[in-house]
């Protein structure tokens, strides 16, 4: 598929004109999104990855933008925006004793679960094995374990002494 200047123009003015739909006016980000939508499209074109006719590319360059600004949503909402005038602290390397008293506090917090639930926790987090993998050793479907991992989880939150402080201390 080939592109001349003009149809070029022209589709980056549409979507620059989504774009601006979607995040609002005030986004600076707007002539980024509207650039990686463009990208991601010549190179899919480019690799023939685009399935439909080179006439009906329409509807694939609508789902790049709506991915790209869902991505672009997504990492707004994990990296909250850094006030300029409010110096970042530093917290430098946690010493060896926090880290151990965390691990003992994780550690206390399992041992008061379910064996299911901890195992499931353990295996989760901690050894970091595949969902799918734990759902057959445990004879679960992916719903099932998705909500025995959420009602873990919050039994987790509950019995997890809050910050760091060991279960029946002082702070």
């Amino acid at each position: 598929m080939e592109f001349n200047e003009p149809s070029l123009e022209r589709l980056r003015l549409k979507l620059r004109y989504k774009v601006l739909y979607h995040v609002g006016h005030n986004c600076a980000d707007v002539d980024d999104l509207v650039q990686e939508t463009l990208t991601r499209f010549i190179r899919a074109s480019q690799q023939s990855q685009i399935r439909n006719s080179a006439e009906e590319f329409g509807a694939f360059v609508n789902g790049v933008c709506r991915n790209v600004i869902l991505e672009y949503r997504r990492k707004m909402r994990r990296e909250p925006l850094a006030d300029p005038d409010i110096p970042i602290k530093d917290n430098g390397i946690r010493p060896d004793a926090e880290i151990f008293e965390m691990r003992q506090a994780i550690d206390r917090g399992l041992g008061e679960l379910a064996e299911r639930d901890r195992m499931i926790l353990r295996r989760l987090y901690l050894e970091g094995k595949e969902k799918e993998d734990i759902c057959k050793e445990w004879n679960m479907t992916d719903a099932q374990f998705r909500v025995v991992l959420f009602r873990a989880k919050e039994r987790f939150r509950r019995v997890y002494p809050r910050g760091g402080a060991q279960s029946g201390e002082a702070k």
